[in-house]
Parts: structure tokens; sequence; C-alpha cells
């Protein structure tokens, strides 16, 4: 691979990783709160998800360092 900045030919591929988790229901717990008193905060904990991870590999120049997408 080949570099679009600087035309080096010593490239490397790495790969980035992101997760994004769901987090606390506030409306969920707000809606429990209501029906069921304070216990009902709780409500607000289902729905929360390990999350989703995305993966995406790039290629880095190690002559300038510019990062691509081949």
């Amino acid at each position: 691979m080949v570099c679009p900045r600087c035309n080096d030919d010593r490239c490397y591929i790495i790969e980035e990783s992101e997760t994004r988790q769901k987090g606390y229901g506030l409306g969920k717990g707000c809606c429990g709160y209501v029906l069921l008193g304070p216990p009902g905060w709780l409500c607000g904990l289902f729905g929360m998800g390990k999350g989703r991870t995305t993966r995406q590999a790039f290629w880095v120049c190690q002559n300038c360092g510019k990062k691509f997408k081949a």
C-alpha cells in the first residue's frame, strides 16, 4: 500500500474498535416511580445492554503518520 500523502510504501494496518453501551433509562425509571413508588426507579435498569462494538481497519504510513482507508 502506498501513502496518498507522501507516496511512501512503508505502511501498516491497524484496527480500531469502539464500544457504545446503553445506559440507565431515565424515562423508564420515571414511569416506574409513578407506578410503583421509590422502588420503581429500578425499572430504568431494564434495557441496559452489553453495548455494541464496531471495528475498523486503517493503514498508517510510517514516514508521515497519515491514517487512511484502502
